[in-house]
């Protein structure tokens, strides 16, 4: 340590005031906001409902027309995506990360706080006796790594030459100064550095709470689809085994009259076991879809719930047109809100962070601090040398000579960002294509929806015919049994283009990492326990 009070003070200073500092590090924007029409346009219409499936296996006197009896009404899509969001186990354990990533941001702030020292010192038998008290205080700041410092001393008795700094006036003395570092330390330190980390960690902390968001929605849009979609296939197979049922007396009738032969009877009768095995298979299916859709669909003390048929929508939302949904500049918005694309550019801004802090090690160390300290009281001594105001400068400098650890450190975090930006990169283009993938998915969906609409119309139409041609004796049960089979098939394959419809509404409004709840999510720790 040099100690010195001479001229080279001011150029030291204006030096260190000129060659700029460390503030508080930016970090990657967050991602932009959902307007209000990119959450019209990706939203389920549930009050436009598609033209109705089931009466194109013929009206049946006494069957169900699929509506809902319960007085509650049908369970919609949105109050299924509100549950997941404000109750989803995933999600709220998501949540945690941004209380997780705060305290760590506090943690790093701990390194900034002010620290105190202090002790005494007794000589209580010997030639010297003296007493003294020093407490210090020390603050690190984030503004070019400068720390304040300050403390107070008391010292009295008699000491020996070589600790007569110890030595003070009847009211002690008083010191305060600031050491500020020229190159190492400068516009980085350790501390900095972590402080730094843990804000871009709180930053990552919300792309990681919407990738949970995102795969939750997307899992219980896809599980809800389906469950609807297997309730109408159990209408319509239950509406096949009712047309059985009721032709049943139609036939007797008719063997009794000699215009069938008995063996219609055992058909008619084999069709009708038929159709209830069906029939006990697409039941057994809504039940199991109602148990996967329970996992998501929660009460309010955040408990599954369970749906029951009664809870199925009549009938299904009417799709629409994915002109009126698909935009050009939607890549762009997929670009900017995924998870994974923020992730990852937060990534490549912690490690700038770290490359910032292993080229601060490279660089020698050189450290200047001004102190100043004045007495107080009356004299102790004579001649009196703790009375005039005293002002010190101090230079430290440091420098290890081949730093080879330092210079591999770097060069490894260089390699390592190249890395990264790569794996960025090819991010980047993975969510491009998902996107064209879901666009190309909708658009054919669409295009095939129309068709299946006029197959089922056809089916319909033929299966009308077949059964007036029986009703006249110039067709038989086997021939409308066939037609029945093939309307029923055409109304499923209708059930499954709407519902494939909607499902890929959902992958692509996940693919945009476009979220369903617009409000504040809950705070976990006041959330119900699962």
């Amino acid at each position: 340590m040099v100690r010195r009070t001479g001229g080279w003070l001011a150029a030291l200073l204006t030096l260190t005031a000129c060659s700029g500092g460390g503030g508080v590090r930016p970090v990657a924007l967050p991602a932009p906001a959902v307007t209000p029409e990119t959450t019209r346009r990706l939203a389920v219409d549930e009050s436009a409902r598609e033209p109705a499936v089931l009466p194109v296996l013929g009206a049946v006197e006494g069957t169900t027309d699929g509506t809902s009896p319960t007085a509650e009404g049908p369970l919609r899509f949105a109050e299924v995506m509100v549950a997941v969001e404000r109750s989803f186990p995933l999600v709220l354990a998501a949540l945690e990360e941004v209380e997780i990533a705060e305290a760590e941001v506090l943690a790093a702030e701990g390194g900034f706080d002010l620290r105190v020292r202090g002790g005494l010192d007794s000589s209580l038998q010997g030639y010297y006796e003296s007493d003294s008290a020093s407490l210090g205080l020390e603050q690190p700041t984030t503004l070019w790594g400068a720390t304040l410092f300050g403390g107070y001393k008391y010292g009295e008795g008699d000491f020996p030459v070589w600790e007569g700094g110890r030595k003070t006036r009847t009211g002690g003395e008083v010191r305060a100064g600031v050491r500020v570092p020229l190159l190492a330390g400068r516009s980085i330190d350790p501390r900095r550095a972590a402080l730094w980390k843990a804000r871009i960690q709180r930053a990552a902390a919300d792309p990681k709470v919407l990738a949970r968001r995102l795969d939750a929605t997307r899992e219980a849009a896809l599980v809800y689809w389906g469950w609807v979609a297997a309730g109408q296939r159990l209408d319509i197979a239950e509406r096949l085994l009712e047309l059985a049922r009721t032709r049943q007396a139609g036939i007797e009738e008719s063997v009794d009259a000699g215009q069938f032969a008995p063996i219609a009877l055992v058909e008619n009768r084999r069709l009708i076991v038929e159709r209830e095995s069906i029939a006990l298979r697409a039941e057994r299916d809504l039940r199991q879809a109602a148990i996967r859709l329970s996992l998501f669909w929660r009460g309010a003390d955040g408990a599954p719930r369970v749906p029951s048929r009664a809870d199925l929508p009549g009938l299904l939302p009417s799709p629409r047109d994915p002109a009126s949904i698909l935009r050009d500049e939607d890549l762009g918005l997929a670009l900017a809100r995924r998870p994974e694309v923020q992730l990852g550019r937060l990534a490549l801004e912690t490690m700038d962070v770290e490359l910032a802090r292993r080229e601060n090690d490279v660089l020698p160390r050189v450290d200047v601090a001004v102190a100043g300290s004045q007495d107080l009281g009356a004299a102790t001594a004579d001649p009196d040398d703790k009375g005039p105001f005293e002002f010190d400068a101090f230079l430290d400098v440091e420098l290890p000579l081949q730093r080879r650890s330092a210079r591999g450190a770097l060069d490894a975090g260089r390699a390592r960002r190249r890395q990264m930006e790569r794996e960025l990169t090819l991010a980047e283009d993975r969510v491009a294509a998902e996107v064209r993938d879901v666009r190309l998915r909708l658009e054919v969906s669409w295009a095939r929806l129309e068709r299946v609409r006029e197959n089922a119309r056809l089916a319909a139409t033929l299966e009308e015919a077949e059964r007036a041609e029986l009703a006249e004796g110039t067709s038989d049960l086997l021939r409308v049994n066939l037609r029945e089979q093939q309307t029923a098939a055409a109304a499923s394959m209708l059930v499954d283009a709407v519902a494939e419809h909607f499902r890929g509404l959902a992958e692509y409004r996940a693919v945009l990492g476009v979220p369903y709840g617009a409000g504040p999510l809950p705070d976990p720790r006041t959330s119900p326990a699962p």
